[in-house]
């Protein structure tokens, strides 16, 4: 399976050069939104006579109008290569530009969501979410450096820390997900239920930052080798309906999603009893959840009355797979997920 080389630990951005010299990149365009401004303002230096620019202009869920450009800007300059700085939002539509034009990526993650090692792409258009998966936009590096989380919001440190959460729960809740995934699901579980319990409670260590973000590459791995299922796909159609992120959806329609999963689900279950002896599997992701400051419900985001409508466009979704979108499992979902009791 082809996964990125990795670059580790505080102060590794001053290797981006070296990085870029590896891959053989002379010219590189950078994406980088707002929350990214500090790390984007020390390229030129550290970049130099590489560095094209920067596209700023990065809004949730990859507008495909907003694509086009961001692959236009990269033609014109003759990039060739392309930086992700940021978090969800920048990874993915650096990937676009990379798989429109065929370049290399580097990416330098700046949340926990994981999505820097996964094979999967998504654009929005007026039809919804159009998701793809191709090797061209797995990062070629990626520069894990725990300083540039270090002053993370942590309604940030939240959403995307269940986002990859969400990635290990899932990959679990398949018995035929590859046992190479399945530890990475465990072992990334393990870290990020530590971590992010620490971060949130004002204990942002180095050590702590780093494990986060270990936790966080092992979720997106086990994301790209198993899929998304139920719960990826029902939260990424919701959040181009509503105004809410990837991660909060997440985080509400985790437990509703793992109750539907049944028996089926039981080595998720068995992974999250390690970490909550004693506590259904359910109710520890719940109480998680509101640890990490997450308190909104199905009923405040007015998406409890449209689970059914929600559910049946997953269903229907070119990337839904036969096995892991099961009739019977969306049923309990509508079921368990509508209900207001």
């Amino acid at each position: 399976m082809t996964t990125p080389s990795t670059v580790w630990g505080a102060g590794s951005l001053e290797r981006l050069g070296e990085v870029c010299s590896s891959i053989g990149a002379r010219r590189v365009m950078a994406v980088a939104g707002a929350s990214a401004d500090g790390t984007a303002a020390r390229l030129r230096h550290l970049l130099g006579a590489r560095y094209l620019g920067r596209w700023s202009n990065v809004p949730a869920h990859v507008p495909a109008y907003q694509a086009s450009l961001a692959v236009g800007s990269a033609q014109e300059t003759h990039a060739d290569a392309v930086l992700a700085i940021g978090g969800g939002s920048a990874i993915g539509l650096a990937k676009i530009v990379a798989l429109a034009l065929r370049l290399p990526l580097v990416a330098v993650p700046t949340t926990y969501a994981g999505s820097e090692m996964t094979s999967r792409y998504i654009v929005t258009t007026d039809r919804g979410a159009e998701m793809g998966t191709s090797d061209r936009v797995l990062p070629r590096t990626v520069i894990y450096d725990p300083d540039l989380v270090a002053s993370l919001p942590l309604d940030i440190v939240a959403s995307s820390g269940i986002t990859a959460v969400a990635h290990c729960v899932e990959a679990l809740s398949y018995p035929d997900v590859p046992n190479e995934a399945a530890d990475w699901a465990r072992e990334g579980l393990l870290l990020l239920w530590d971590s992010l319990g620490k971060i949130a409670a004002g204990a942002a260590d180095l050590d702590c930052r780093q494990d986060a973000l270990a936790g966080a590459s092992m979720a997106g791995r086990a994301h790209h080798a198993t899929g998304p299922g139920l719960l990826h796909l029902l939260g990424e159609v919701a959040a181009v309906r509503h105004p809410a992120s990837s991660g909060l959806l997440h985080a509400l329609y985790l437990p509703h999603v793992l109750r539907a999963h049944g028996d089926q689900a039981d080595q998720a279950r068995a992974a999250i009893a390690e970490l909550r002896p004693g506590v259904p599997a359910e109710t520890a992701l719940e109480e998680f959840s509101r640890a990490l400051g997450i308190t909104a419900d199905l009923d405040e985001l007015g998406i409890r009355a449209r689970i059914t409508a929600l559910t049946t466009e997953v269903s229907a979704h070119p990337a839904a797979r036969p096995d892991r979108i099961q009739p019977p499992t969306v049923r309990r979902l509508q079921r368990l997920a509508g209900s207001t009791s």
